[in-house]
Parts: structure tokens; sequence; C-alpha cells
């Protein structure tokens, strides 16, 4: 009986080891889990972000443009594109130094996030100094509302621009475009007349927006 119960107890002392262990591997499984999810978040952050502003990046605005595009065709709905461009970004930068233009493109890039509040409003950093906006189921008459708070928020932050040619701080120029025709267009043709706007407003003294609608 004595043998028999040693037997026993060596058994379930087995048991409770086995147990322990399985218990243990899976906590090591769900840490390994958690920490791959979270090194596969990173990742996709890094992948679709701009890394000094922390705004979506050119590849990312292309993906968002496309299925915008389709739900403007779909719903038959107007969809708004803003090009924005930092107003004698080389003269600030060639007066104040690259750190201080690196810390310029952040407050603009916080300036346009806290504007643009809608949940589908996206803005993106299309290439140095230049930024895009997409405006989903907006009308010529709302983007140039966006447009003009855009001018007025980054204007009213007072960045100092000693040597600008438009005014004594930062300022910006931008393109806006909008179509209630999606369906007639493929969506490069949009974003070309924003950037043709943008540089007719460069042209008409800076500061300022230009509106087309196609």
């Amino acid at each position: 009986y004595k043998k028999l119960l040693k037997q026993i107890q060596y058994i379930i002392k087995i048991s409770d080891n086995y147990q322990q262990e399985l218990i243990n591997t899976q906590d090591k499984l769900k840490k390994e889990i958690e920490e791959r999810k979270k090194a596969e978040k990173k990742l996709k952050k890094i992948s679709t972000r701009d890394q000094l502003t922390g705004l979506y990046n050119r590849r990312e605005f292309e993906k968002i443009i496309k299925k915008e595009w389709k739900n403007a065709i779909r719903k038959f709905t107007p969809i708004s594109i803003i090009m924005l461009d930092i107003d004698n970004f080389k003269e600030f930068n060639d007066t104040y130094g690259h750190l201080a233009g690196d810390n310029c493109l952040q407050k603009i890039s916080k300036i346009m996030k806290n504007t643009l509040k809608r949940p589908r409003d996206f803005v993106a950093r299309y290439g140095g100094e230049e930024f895009v906006a997409i405006l989903p189921d907006t009308n010529q008459e709302g983007a140039c509302n966006v447009a003009e708070s855009l001018r007025k928020n980054i204007e009213n932050a007072k960045i100092p621009h000693k040597n600008s040619s438009v005014s004594d701080y930062v300022t910006v120029s931008l393109g806006v475009a909008t179509t209630n025709q999606a369906d007639l267009l493929v969506y490069e043709e949009l974003l070309d007349e924003a950037d043709s706007a943008l540089y007719k407003a460069k042209e008409k003294g800076r500061n300022r927006y230009i509106s087309v609608e196609i």
C-alpha cells in the first residue's frame, strides 16, 4: 500500500510540474505574440508615416486617394484636394538653419492636423515643404473654407520669418481643386489642378489660396 501511495504521489507531482511548465509555456507564447503584434504595428506605422512630421507619407496618400475616389464615384459625392506649400521655405532654412526648418515643418504639421477635424479628412506630407489634404464629400465652398482656415491658423502661429518676401512670419500658399464628377476623371487630374492652383497662388503674391472646380 505504501509503495502504491508513493507511486501515486510521484505521478501527481509529475502532473503538477507538467501543468506548471504548460502554464509557463503559454505565458511565454502570449508575451511573444504581444511583442510581435507591437513590432508589426510599429513597422506598419513607420511604412505609412513621415518620420519628421508624424503625418502620413506620400505612399499612404496614394492609397487613401484611390479609396476615397472610389467612394466619390459610388456615392456621387464631391471630393476636394488641397495642396499647401510653405512660402519662401528655402530662405527660412538659409536664415535659421535646417534644425529650425525641421521644427517649422513639425509646427505646420500639427496645425494642419488640428485644423482638419473630420474623421475622414486626410493630410500627408507630399514632399519637402509641400503638403496635401484630401477632403471627401466636400464641395468647393467647403474646401475654400478649410483652405482659408489653414492659411489663417498658420499665419496666426507667428513663426518668425524675417527674410520672407510676404510677411515677418511664416505663411503658406494653397491650391484647391474640387470635382463633382469623379466618375468622369481620374484622381491624378484633380491633383494636377490643385498643383496648378497652388502655383497661381504663388504667382499672385503668396499667402493665399486659389480654387478651381472641374
